[in-house]
């Protein structure tokens, strides 16, 4: 509510005729200027200044003039209206929802509202998780670290989209999937894989994006808002994908001496994906053998004569992959003889060679969606394991298969 009197803005209109200058003015009534020019606003706004064109406070709407029969001005008409306001900035947490005109008849905007709503359910995502891993923050388990390692090698386990709280149903698609189908085939596949790789030094463990179906309890991709077919409470999937994640660390701690992290935001969860990486380095902040990576949407690692980059896959071509790694990474570029691209968002395995670049997708191992299943996608489920050479780049692989629904 407006604290200014009439009699405020009475001494204000007073003053401003008496000196002629607004800083004389508010110097004379012993105020700061932003006050006197505050209640001088008020005045004009209560008509104590008269009209003089343009009152403090307002602009220049329309003027108009009568003239004689030799040109000169007999009567002139102004009319103000309130100034606007500073330049509209989109508050922060929030994204344009909408816009809303009032028009003419000849289909002018005369007004225009601005309608916005909070950008994502990220903060009460993060905070949420946050507040679940909050009691257990550094008090990771401390695997004990493996007796021999070949110090040459590092393994690479690329994870591509297991849609972890997806739901489909058999009938309708052809096999069932659902939370903890996910979660044990998640970790069935983890602990096969990890038993079968080399005793590497290093280990990445790379998510290719997609590691959650939904980013958040409106099931729906945060882009173009497709609706999602999901399985359980929204807090419950995000739980049960940390806890998986944890699981698949722990298995590779106490097969290699040192454990990288990686978390690429997918087009289904970029949010959640962000939140399950801080919940992860919440977790393991005091483990001095496991690294968390700063989630981001490119993300490129050397180990020796090899370097090797990862990305969901929805933003970027394989050639468009390549050339950003060449351009980002312009001195390990030159001064690796081996180069390697992941991503997933395909759901297939894919190999293209853009100059020396081997760009690779990888299967998944969730199964179909009513959406892919309608549309007629398919392919192989698997997970992989990949060994570098220090010096002689790619030394081999390992596959876990998911056999087809109709041999399970």
């Amino acid at each position: 509510m407006d604290q200014v009197s009439d009699e405020q803005c009475s001494e204000a209109a007073a003053l401003l005729k008496a000196h002629g200058s607004e800083r004389k003015a508010a110097r004379a009534g012993g105020v700061p200027r932003s006050t006197f020019k505050h209640r001088l606003k008020r005045a004009a706004e209560r008509g104590m200044l008269g009209f003089k064109p343009v009152l403090p406070g307002f602009e220049l709407k329309r003027s108009s003039a009568q003239l004689d029969d030799s040109g000169n001005v007999q009567k002139e008409w102004v009319t103000q209206h309130k100034e606007s306001g500073p330049a509209f900035a989109m508050p922060a947490g929030q994204v344009l929802k909408g816009v809303s005109a009032f028009v003419d008849g000849e289909g002018r905007i005369r007004h225009q509202w601005i309608k916005t709503r909070t950008d994502s359910a990220a903060p009460e995502l993060i905070g949420a998780l946050k507040a679940e891993f909050e009691a257990y923050r550094g008090r990771a388990r401390i695997v004990p670290p493996p007796k021999r390692v070949e110090r040459d090698l590092m393994t690479v386990y690329p994870i591509a989209d297991p849609h972890i709280g997806m739901l489909s149903w058999r009938p309708q698609t052809g096999a069932d999937y659902d939370l903890k189908i996910a979660t044990e085939r998640m970790l069935d596949c983890a602990s096969a894989i990890v038993a079968k790789a080399d005793r590497s030094r290093a280990a990445t463990i790379v998510n290719l994006g997609d590691w959650y179906h939904a980013n958040d309890q409106r099931n729906v991709t945060p882009k173009s808002k497709h609706q999602l077919d999901v399985d359980g409470r929204w807090f419950k999937v995000q739980r049960a994908g940390v806890q998986v994640f944890r699981s698949i660390i722990d298995m590779a701690l106490a097969k290699h001496e040192a454990v990288e992290v990686v978390n690429i935001p997918g087009n289904h969860d970029p949010e959640a994906g962000a939140a399950l990486a801080l919940a992860l380095a919440g977790f393991y902040e005091r483990n001095r053998r496991v690294h968390i990576a700063f989630p981001a949407d490119l993300y490129y690692r050397r180990f020796g004569a090899t370097l090797f980059g990862a990305a969901h896959g929805d933003k970027l071509s394989p050639a468009r992959m390549a050339m950003a790694m060449a351009v980002d990474q312009r001195e390990a570029w030159g001064a690796t003889a081996y180069h390697w691209f992941m991503f997933g968002h395909i759901h297939k395995d894919r190999l293209d060679t853009i100059g020396d670049v081997r760009v690779e997708s990888f299967s998944t191992i969730a199964d179909k969606d009513n959406h892919a299943a309608g549309g007629g996608w398919r392919s192989a489920q698997a997970l992989q394991a990949v060994t570098l050479h220090k010096r002689d780049g790619e030394l081999g692989r390992q596959r876990v298969n998911i056999p087809p629904p109709s041999m399970r």
